[in-house]
């Protein structure tokens, strides 16, 4: 009994751990995608420590003056999405619940709720985002029946390789970054263009950084699950899933910056391509076995 106690402890400090650690990188990963463009195109853009004031700002805000209304709703969704999704190790209290196409589903409800309206367009982005979503949960399904959300199948991959699964969900990744990219600076002042409050504002970037971060990471979990750590590994693996988790999201940030700068988020042509290319690889690792 005490022994279940202290491992429940443990799952839920890691839980804990892992939303604490979500929120710090945040607005450090809102940064690199609306700065490093600038940057890599050698123009100046606005210092990190800028955007890290701000969101200490909105948190002291918060604990002051609640949200209310879709605010509140956009950044509940987010602060779910960051507590269930597998982080460092697969042994966080909450991780059986991160399936992905209900955290898909919930960041992309959240990016809805952010503003007053709905940015122009959202709806192209977000129908074909929600199909992908539908796909990778057949795929998962047709290849890895009874996983236990993206926490069991990062297990079962560790257990179990298999080649074609992982594939076809990096596939899937790469389809959902590009039909559904991150919200841009300029996505957010579009859907601010009716809020004339500075902290009303500045609240609702905060928020967009959040959701932001759940769906990089949520790309990153799907494009390279055995990089998360089991919940068996202790010490070590605690270390190792930290470091795997600055390469996923470094990966996350480069995919998401690079398809920016060539210009081909939102492509439907290589949407198609790669919904297409995870569908092959599923089956082929299905009944190649």
């Amino acid at each position: 009994m005490a022994h279940d106690a202290g491992l429940i402890a443990l799952s839920v400090l890691e839980a804990l751990f892992q939303l604490g650690l979500l929120l710090v990188l945040a607005p450090v990963l809102g940064w690199c995608l609306d700065g490093l463009p600038f940057w890599l195109a050698g123009r100046a853009g606005g210092a990190v420590r800028f955007r890290l004031l701000g969101a200490g700002r909105f948190w002291k805000n918060l604990f002051q003056t609640p949200l209310s209304g879709r605010p509140a709703l956009a950044l509940t969704m987010g602060l779910l999405a960051l507590v269930c999704l597998p982080v460092v190790t697969t042994g966080s209290v909450l991780s059986s619940l991160a399936d992905p196409l209900v955290m898909g589903l919930m960041l992309l409800m959240g990016r809805g709720f952010l503003g007053p309206g709905v940015l122009s367009g959202e709806a192209s982005r977000l129908v074909p985002a929600v199909l992908l979503l539908c796909l990778t949960e057949a795929l998962i399904a047709l290849s890895a029946p009874g996983t236990d959300g993206l926490g069991g199948l990062c297990a079962m991959l560790h257990i179990e390789p298999e080649p074609g699964l992982e594939g076809a969900l990096a596939a899937c990744a790469l389809a959902l970054g590009i039909a559904c990219p991150p919200l841009r600076s300029e996505d957010v002042t579009g859907m601010l263009s009716g809020v004339r409050d500075r902290q009303e504002r500045e609240a609702a970037r905060s928020i967009a950084d959040v959701l932001n971060c759940g769906w990089l990471l949520l790309l990153a979990d799907l494009a390279w699950p055995v990089s998360v750590g089991l919940a068996q590994g202790g010490v070590q693996g605690w270390w190792l899933g930290l470091v795997a988790l600055a390469a996923r999201l470094t990966l996350a940030v480069a995919v998401a910056v690079g398809l920016r700068l060539m210009a081909q988020e939102r492509s439907a042509r290589l949407t198609a391509l790669f919904a297409g290319v995870a569908l092959l690889l599923a089956l082929a690792g299905r009944f190649g076995t």
